[in-house]
């Protein structure tokens, strides 16, 4: 099809009311999302946008590679059923030709008045016009009612140095990066119109926070020289201006759009942890007993992942109290899960039956309730294999919550584990390898190493398992349980000495436990059996 076709017939979007389209050449009947997409180009600057926001906002419930072959889909029969030349699309963007569309807005209708389409993105943009006294293309206006207290973050628009104005390709990241962190069910992510609205406007971050009612703002520029790209990024406090975390990124200018994936993806995959410790930090300023659901679970989280005795019965707590307020509270319930599994694989309970119960009984009760929460999906993968010994439903969660955020580094680290578990190690050492690409300041960094150590193990390559160990112990201050791993990587490579000292430490950190309970409380893990039975013998060589 020609952007030089002979004639463009003229169309007109009606949005207010039900949506319609008249006109000469006006097809009979579109798809839903076919008439969602007329309406939100007719809305955008230019007409046009990123073919990644319209996966996106389309297809909300979708991985991003399934997201974007509906949109090819989609726009093949768009482009058969609306008059040629009406609709254009090219690698990067979709628009629509001014000189063949008209938009009516007029009279007091709602927007799309009983529109409705199964994607959150495309729900999250209507709520948005509608709130939107005119809907003039690209307004800022008041964002709709979140849910849960959770933050909202706004991507604001990058500048580019050193190109012309002409040049899209920093909004093109600016869309990725948007896009990839709307799969992020810990924050909220502010309609990119909305930010992008502002764009020019001499406005402090304050001012811009108040415009768009958000709590942090990603800001950054790009610059490019030959075939090399720098871009750097920034994640701000709105309310003070205060710098959480920023990060610059060289990368070569190769492939225009795998470029801005990976830049995409290791930008969400840092900005969702450093997000994530910020609002630790305010929640943690509040009152225990004011603290809302979501407020508690998010202080219960370092107690959690210190991988410490005393601290998971804090982390506990923390959670049973938020499930006071809600008893529903679907994440408050999968990381509850999560916790009594490490009661058992971390050997501090004392009583197996008790705590494997509860966790399997807590999954069950989070799983109907979870939805798309990758977070939490990622806490019921730990629990069913750490608990459960069910090592195929971990897989499921855990594939589901990347499937909604490809970037979550805890669900990498769990598949990771995962694939261990299951005899897999290559398989295992290449998503320990994502998990720390996406976070490598994770707070669980400790446990990829430990993944990438108890790999190492199997493949008998001893002496760079037991350094990985002694890295991990390091990096996750307090982390005793892994002396049991220590002693038998040290023991395989013939270190007796070494091995014995170490077993005798990891004793004197559980004087209570048995034979019997360590065997009742461990995993059923067949992929090594001879590091289960190792363990055992630490009570004998203590012993002697």
């Amino acid at each position: 099809m020609s952007e030089t076709s002979a004639e463009v017939a003229v169309l007109t979007i009606h949005l207010k009311g039900p949506f319609r389209l008249t006109g000469p050449g006006a097809p009979g009947s579109l798809s839903r999302r076919a008439q969602a997409m007329l309406a939100f180009l007719s809305r955008q600057p230019d007409l046009r946008a990123e073919r990644g926001r319209l996966a996106d906002l389309l297809w909300s419930d979708r991985s991003a590679e399934q997201a974007r072959a509906s949109l090819r889909q989609e726009l093949s029969v768009m482009r058969r059923d609306l008059p040629e030349g009406m609709l254009m699309a090219d690698r990067q963007y979709v628009w629509l030709q001014s000189s063949g569309i008209a938009c009516d807005l007029e009279g007091d209708g709602v927007f799309l008045d009983g529109f409705d389409l199964a994607s959150e993105g495309f729900e999250d943009w209507l709520r948005l016009m509608r709130a939107t006294a005119d809907a003039a293309p690209g307004a800022a206006s008041q964002l709709p009612e979140f849910k849960e207290g959770r933050p909202r973050l706004a991507i604001l628009a990058f500048d580019e140095l050193g190109v012309t104005d002409a040049d899209m390709f920093a909004d093109g990241v600016v869309s990725e990066i948007t896009s990839a962190l709307s799969r992020v069910s810990d924050f909220h992510v502010i309609a990119r119109q909305s930010a992008f609205a502002l764009r020019g406007q001499p406005l402090d971050i304050q001012t811009i926070g108040e415009r768009l009612g958000a709590d942090y703002l990603v800001e950054g520029s790009v610059r490019r020289s030959g075939d090399r790209v720098r871009i750097t990024v920034e994640l701000v406090s709105a309310g003070d201006g205060r710098a959480v975390w920023a990060e610059r990124f060289d990368d070569r200018m190769d492939d225009l759009f795998d470029l801005q994936d990976r830049i995409a993806a290791q930008v969400a995959g840092q900005i969702a942890p450093n997000l994530r410790n910020a609002e630790i930090a305010r929640a943690s300023q509040r009152p225990t007993a004011d603290r809302t659901a979501y407020e508690l679970v998010l202080t219960a989280l370092p107690h959690f992942w210190a991988h410490r005795r005393e601290e998971n019965v804090k982390a506990i707590a923390l959670l049973d109290t938020a499930l006071d307020h809600e008893p529903d509270y679907a994440p408050a319930l999968a990381y509850k899960a999560w916790c009594h599994a490490h009661q058992c694989c971390y050997l501090w309970s004392k009583d197996a039956v008790t705590d494997r119960t509860l966790a399997i009984d807590l999954v069950a009760r989070a799983a109907p309730l979870v939805r798309d929460d990758p977070a939490s999906l990622v806490a019921l993968s730990a629990a069913s294999a750490l608990a459960g010994d069910d090592f195929e439903q971990a897989d499921q969660f855990a594939d589901r919550a990347l499937t909604l955020d490809p970037n979550n580094a805890w669900g990498w680290l769990r598949k990771g584990w995962n694939a261990i578990y299951r005899g897999c190690t290559d398989e295992s050492l290449t998503y320990f390898d994502r998990a720390e690409a996406l976070s490598p300041l994770d707070p669980f960094h400790f446990n990829v190493l430990f993944g990438r150590s108890a790999a190492l193990r199997k493949m008998k390559r001893y002496d760079e398992s037991i350094e990985l160990i002694q890295r991990g112990m390091r990096a996750g201050s307090g982390v005793v349980w892994a002396y049991r791993m220590l002693f038998t990587s040290l023991w395989m490579a013939g270190r007796r000495e070494e091995a014995l000292e170490t077993a005798r430490k990891w004793r004197d950190s559980n004087p209570d436990l048995t034979p019997e309970l360590m065997r009742a409380l461990l995993p059923k893990w067949f992929h090594e059996p001879e590091h289960v039975e190792l363990m055992l013998t630490m009570f004998d060589v203590t012993e002697n």
